[in-house]
């Protein structure tokens, strides 16, 4: 009757996806995911006004459209590889630096109300805590 020999000296990987792109290509993916970052604060930036009016209240359909988008932009870029996730959050808040102070005429796309400020601070805690969602487990 045969028996079984133990394997020995045998490795597993527990690498992560974003190891098997090499240096350089890990790079070109977080300068593409933040740019993607900086893209996406724009156009959340942009939508996050529209609102429906069907009587004296107002539902603020855009900036939940604004929110969700740019948790989702952060969340694809981190699905690629943790560090795009980082990046793409990162240039979603430097999206979002360029748009707060405004031009010589006033605001640009941030109003200082109760949308520019939920929009403000909502986004920089869904971003911000979907780029970091996870991190604590490894």
């Amino acid at each position: 009757m045969p028996t079984a020999t133990p394997v020995r000296n045998v490795r597993v990987s527990t690498a992560s996806r974003s190891s098997s792109v090499g240096g350089a290509g890990r790079l070109l993916v977080c300068l593409g995911a933040g740019v993607a970052g900086v893209v996406v604060a724009l156009l959340a930036c942009w939508v996050s006004r529209a609102a429906w009016r069907p009587g004296p209240v107002a539902v603020p359909w855009g900036l939940a459209l604004g929110i969700a988008g740019s948790g989702a932009g952060v969340w694809l870029a981190k699905a690629w590889a943790r560090s795009a996730g980082y990046a793409a959050a990162t240039g979603w808040v430097v999206g979002i630096a360029y748009l707060v102070p405004g031009g010589p005429g006033g605001d640009l796309l941030i109003i200082n109300d109760r949308y520019g400020n939920g929009f403000l601070l909502l986004g920089v805690v869904v971003v911000v805590g979907t780029a970091g969602w996870g991190s604590w487990r490894r």
